[in-house]
């Protein structure tokens, strides 16, 4: 398989990196040949520099022996038109924008515009952003949620372990015999900095970050086991009236159980925004302004979610507002290598647009029997859902016969719309889609041995 990477910024380049190391050709194209000079020191990839929209530079690319083009540059203009000379010049080629400006997105994305433009799919990071602060907001005092099989049917939830917890020093198979019709799975432990896939003998450590399958039905069994209580969220605070602030203000606004209220600086935004939205109320102020934040109640309110611009002031004010009295907070990143430094500091749940964007890029790009979903935390971690067919290796046995490697774990199955947490005497069906959570170098023989 070979694919295009039209931009070199932080999306094309994890795109380039996740590609490279699954063994697919990657052609990066980038205008700055320092930037892909640099790329080329780290990553096993062919590069060319000039604009993904001339025609001279997509043929040097290798378009028309390529399968796909990722237009991914800084310019919404610049994606949109590189995915309309690949159509002229190449129309077997599969094609996918980043669209970041709203109304340039809901333009293009009407049925007849985008295929005259030649887009096959179209990823808008600011809608993506927002569903996985609402994600958070089902889940509050969540690390991460991963939702997996389509309208979340099934969930990879994050959460710390406590120092203190009855679980720390035992082996999962003391905490959770399954034998004992305990239906709880945990598919994956971040500790130190990597991800490690468990067995029943793996001992869990304080402040372990536990992943774990769930639906919907089993979320109080989770919720027990760690020893909370998920609330009912009632009142939120945005920070920062962008279009990721705007776009989740709207979306709250059609939950009436939930009081919202958006802080921002520019006095003109907070006109703007105070005509487009209906029950928000808009603040004008920094939100480092302590007084500002007790004035408006900062101490009962469930959920602080600062989406501005500036990563480090999201951290600060979150820091601010869980030291004022938030019950938890979301923290936007940017640069998706401060993630370490956001939970070191206590601020656990974090969002990025570049992650997400990247994770919906690759899901596109490996469509087919083996779809990448998610990647955890470190990156080398992916969350995987493959299809079970007539011809599976696996069809018709039980999983407590297939040999894995190491490294990975079936960790759900989707099947007739339903989803189900596995246990060893689970039969795969055709039809069946499995759900599971593999380290990078694991994945390829993985899907050897089911499919």
């Amino acid at each position: 398989m070979k694919v295009i990477v039209a931009g070199a910024g932080e999306v094309g380049y994890n795109i380039a990196q996740r590609l490279s190391r699954d063994k697919v050709d990657v052609v990066l194209i980038d205008c700055d040949q320092d930037r892909l000079d640099a790329v080329v020191d780290t990553l096993d990839v062919q590069t060319v520099c000039g604009s993904a929209s001339h025609p001279d530079v997509l043929a040097e690319a290798g378009l028309e022996g390529s399968h796909l083009l990722v237009a991914v540059t800084s310019s919404d203009e610049i994606n949109v038109l590189a995915c309309r000379v690949s159509q002229i010049m190449a129309p077997e080629v599969r094609r996918v924008a980043r669209i970041r400006d709203p109304l340039l997105y809901k333009a293009v994305n009407s049925a007849d515009l985008k295929e005259g433009l030649g887009l096959t799919n179209v990823i808008d990071p600011t809608t993506l952003t927002v569903d996985n602060i609402l994600d958070f907001l089902d889940l509050p005092g969540a690390v991460d949620v991963i939702n997996v099989g389509g309208a979340g049917r099934l969930k990879f939830v994050g959460l710390r372990l406590p120092r203190q917890h009855p679980a720390v020093g035992k082996s999962l198979s003391e905490v959770l015999p399954r034998s004992e019709g305990i239906n709880l799975l945990v598919v994956a432990i971040y500790r130190n900095q990597r991800v490690i896939i468990p067995t029943g003998n793996t001992v869990l450590s304080g402040r372990d970050l536990l992943y774990m399958a769930a639906t919907d039905a089993h979320l109080p069994e989770v919720a027990e086991f760690f020893g909370i209580e998920w609330k009912t969220v009632g009142s939120v605070f945005i920070m920062g009236g962008g279009e990721v602030g705007l776009s989740l203000a709207r979306r709250l606004e059609e939950r009436d159980d939930i009081t919202v209220k958006l802080i921002e600086q520019n006095p003109e935004r907070c006109e703007f925004l105070s005509r487009e939205l209906d029950s928000t109320i808009v603040l004008r102020g920094d939100a480092t302004d302590q007084t500002l934040l007790e004035d408006e109640g900062i101490s009962d309110c469930d959920v602080f979610i600062a989406v501005g611009t500036d990563d480090e002031k999201n951290m600060v004010t979150c820091l601010l507002a869980k030291r004022l009295g938030a019950a938890n907070t979301v923290t936007r990143v940017n640069r998706y290598s401060y993630a370490p430094l956001v939970s070191a500091i206590g601020l656990e749940s974090l969002v990025s647009a570049r992650v997400a964007a990247v994770s919906a890029i690759l899901k596109i790009v490996h469509k087919g029997l083996v779809v990448t979903v998610a990647t955890l935390q470190n990156n080398d971690t992916e969350v995987v859902e493959m299809e079970v067919t007539e011809n599976s290796k696996c069809l018709g046995h039980r999983l407590m016969d297939l040999k894995f490697p190491s490294g990975a774990i079936v960790a759900g199955i989707l099947r007739d719309g339903e989803s189900l947490i596995p246990r060893g005497d689970t039969v795969f069906g055709a039809g069946d889609v499995l759900v599971a959570v593999a380290r990078a170098e694991a994945v390829g023989q993985l899907t050897k041995t089911l499919i």
